[in-house]
C-alpha cells in the first residue's frame, strides 16, 4: 500500500490535527497507508525545554519518515519542513501537498514572541491570530514549555528562492484566501513555478485541515 506521511503545524499533533479531522480514514478509504508523525517537541511525548535542541527540525523529521513514501501532506510548520527536506533531497518524499503556507515561508514567525508570552502566562489578552494558534495547540496533548522552546529555536528552516529551485517533486499548494498567516502566497508560487495551486474561500489558517475541500484536493492530487 502507498504510504503518505502527515505533518502537522506548530502546536498540533498527528492525532489532534489529521486523525481528528478525518484524514486517516479518508486516506485509507482511498487506498493509502497514512503515516502519522509528530514534529519534535510536540504531541504527548513532549521533549526538551531548551530551544537549542530544536536547531534542526527538518533532520529530526527526516529520521521519522519511512523510505519510499508515495507522498506527504503538510500544514503550516509541517509544510516548511517538507520544503526544507525537498531542497536537501529533491523528490525523496514523493508528491507533496502543502497547506497553510505562503510568503510567510521566507520570514520569521511573526507571532512567535506573543505566543511564547501567552504560553508562559505573561499575558492573557491575545490578538485574534495568536488566540487561534493557541486554541489549535490546546487541542493536542502538549507541554507548553516545549512549544515555547520550539518557537524560540535558532532560525530554521531557512528557505530561499534559490534553494527551492532544486525542487523536483510534484507539488500542490492549497490555501485559504482568509488565511492571515499564509497569505499572500505569490512569492512562494513564483519560487515553485511547476506547482499546482488552489485557493479557496472560507477557512482561516487553523481551520484549513478541517475543511473537506482540502482533504479531497489532497487525495485527488496524490491519486493522479
Amino acid at each position: 500500500m502507498k504510504q503518505v506521511a502527515l505533518i502537522h503545524g506548530w502546536g498540533g499533533s498527528y492525532a489532534a490535527t489529521w486523525k481528528a479531522d478525518g484524514w486517516t480514514e479518508a486516506l485509507r478509504n482511498a487506498g493509502f497507508d497514512p503515516v502519522g508523525v509528530d514534529i519534535a517537541g510536540h504531541g504527548p511525548q513532549g521533549g526538551s525545554h531548551d530551544p537549542a535542541d530544536y536547531a534542526d527540525l527538518a533532520s529530526d523529521l527526516a529520521a521519522k519518515l519511512p523510505n519510499g513514501l508515495h507522498g506527504a501532506i503538510g500544514f503550516s510548520l509541517g509544510t516548511k519542513l517538507l520544503l526544507e527536506l525537498e531542497a536537501r533531497q529533491p523528490g525523496a518524499n514523493g508528491k507533496l501537498v502543502l497547506g497553510g503556507i505562503g510568503d510567510n515561508l521566507f520570514a520569521p514567525e511573526a507571532a512567535g514572541p506573543a505566543i511564547v508570552a501567552a504560553l508562559r502566562g505573561e499575558t492573557t489578552e491575545n490578538p485574534p491570530q495568536v488566540a487561534a494558534l493557541l486554541a489549535y495547540a490546546g487541542k493536542s496533548e502538549r507541554d507548553p514549555a516545549c512549544l515555547a522552546a520550539v518557537l524560540e529555536r535558532p532560525a530554521n528552516p531557512v528557505l530561499t528562492e534559490d534553494r527551492l529551485s532544486a525542487a523536483q517533486a510534484p507539488i500542490l499548494i492549497f490555501n485559504s484566501r482568509d488565511d492571515a498567516v499564509a497569505q499572500p502566497d505569490d512569492r512562494l508560487r513564483a519560487s515553485l513555478p511547476g506547482a499546482a495551486h488552489q485557493l479557496i474561500d472560507g477557512p482561516g489558517h487553523v481551520a484549513l485541515t478541517s475543511d473537506p475541500r482540502f482533504r479531497e484536493a489532497a487525495i485527488a492530487f496524490l491519486s493522479n
